[in-house]
């Protein structure tokens, strides 16, 4: 019997997206939904200027190197794709592009609301001459309502969105969130949203433009305290690594404790609280599971005398076998060789000219009867010349003469 696992690498059948084209115009984190959308099949081509995506200059970078071509985010989020470099802020550059998303299904773009209106490549001006286009545009604030034109950060996101006031110590002000999650999550509805369009476009012939905002994804994220507030008035606090319910006799614990080695996430078991004593036995632990919530702090108190003799991993085991859902924290070194993952093929290496055996994240899922794809990042405008030859009919001369006027790279 064919495993899932072993389907991912099984390229006989169809990408699942096979056949779908993409023209992605995304800069930094928003390239995640170019990404998801390569490596379910699609052919994404990252239409970025004659410098490359600002993407490209986020590290990490080996040995603290800069290079454009080897930016771990770039390597990453990039996955896939094909590359046209080309100056959109020339008229010939912009004629390029209109032609290339011509032969596109789908538009991924995060310019600023309006930009593409100035430069003849708004959803209007491309849908007349492409009746079926998709276009799904990602920004921080949406294409209309009062802070459309604002500018925009994954902290001032998480923070208008209502993410960041949750996030820290009660008595502390609030922490952001690491790295751009909520960015990456915007990313994740406009990849499903051009799939929805997809299969709209399919049932009727018709196009249609998605408005993606930031803010509104991660309200969507965190939907309970807001929902909370309306249907009761409270005000959900933050309660630093601890759940949000604060109610004393709700379940304890759910927190990142230290260990002799490390940190586990201690969690009780909803069904049973005296497993927790029965992991830790003799340590006072029984008396305080009437209010749990009520008497957190006591019972982190006591964990950390337990766990502080304990490593991670033997902590885990024991929990696990009571059925208690403990789980280590893993640091970056323990999670490249964590057996989990590799049965499952997670992580791969791709051969990139300037990264031998380049090791990094693959399957975002594993699909039973369609293939996951893995190829690497492309250097800047690698292929330029292949997609205007075949898109455009652009011969080599044209190209010459575009490249000779800094129109395409």
């Amino acid at each position: 019997m064919i495993t899932m696992t072993d389907q991912a690498d099984d390229t006989k059948h169809s990408a699942i997206l096979g056949g779908i084209r993409v023209a992605d115009l995304t800069t930094g984190s928003f390239n995640y939904a170019g990404r998801l959308l390569a490596g379910l099949g699609a052919e994404v081509i990252k239409l970025e200027t004659l410098d490359g995506d600002p993407l490209r200059q986020w590290g990490p970078f080996r040995n603290d190197e800069e290079n454009v071509e080897t930016g771990g985010r770039h390597l990453h989020l990039d996955a896939g794709k094909r590359s046209v470099s080309v100056d959109l802020e020339t008229s010939e550059g912009q004629s390029i592009v209109k032609d290339i998303i011509t032969d596109c299904d789908i538009v991924l773009e995060s310019f600023d609301p309006g930009y593409l209106d100035t430069i003849g490549l708004s959803f209007e001006s491309l849908v007349s001459s492409k009746t079926d286009l998709i276009m799904v545009s990602m920004s921080h604030f949406g294409q209309s309502g009062p802070y459309k034109d604002y500018h925009g950060s994954e902290i001032v996101d998480v923070a208008i969105g209502g993410y960041l006031r949750l996030t820290g110590e009660p008595d502390r002000e609030p922490v952001k969130p690491y790295d751009d999650l909520v960015i990456q999550h915007t990313a994740l509805h406009a990849a499903t949203a051009a799939m929805v369009g997809i299969m709209h476009r399919d049932n009727t012939g018709e196009g249609d433009w998605f408005d993606v905002a930031v803010i509104d994804a991660a309200l969507f994220l965190i939907g309970g305290p807001t929902q909370s507030y309306f249907f009761d008035g409270k005000v959900a606090q933050r309660n630093g690594n601890r759940l949000l319910t604060t109610e004393p006799r709700y379940l304890y614990p759910s927190t990142i404790r230290p260990c002799l080695d490390g940190y586990v996430h201690a969690h009780g078991n909803n069904r049973n609280q005296d497993l927790l004593a029965a992991l830790m036995p003799g340590i006072g632990l029984e008396t305080l599971f009437e209010t749990p919530m009520g008497n957190a702090d006591e019972i982190d108190e006591i964990m950390d005398t337990w766990l502080s003799t304990r490593d991670k991993f033997e902590v885990v085991t024991l929990a696990q076998e009571l059925r208690l859902p403990f789980t280590e924290v893993l640091t970056p070194e323990e999670i490249l060789a964590d057996p989990h993952l590799e049965e499952r093929n997670f992580l791969v290496k791709l051969e990139h000219p300037l990264e031998p055996s380049l090791l990094q994240p693959g399957q975002a899922a594993l699909m039973s009867e369609t293939p996951w794809i893995n190829r690497r990042a492309p250097l800047i405008g690698e292929d330029t010349d292949e997609i205007l030859e075949e898109l455009l009919g652009m011969n080599e001369n044209d190209r010459t003469d575009l490249r000779n006027k800094g129109v395409i790279r």
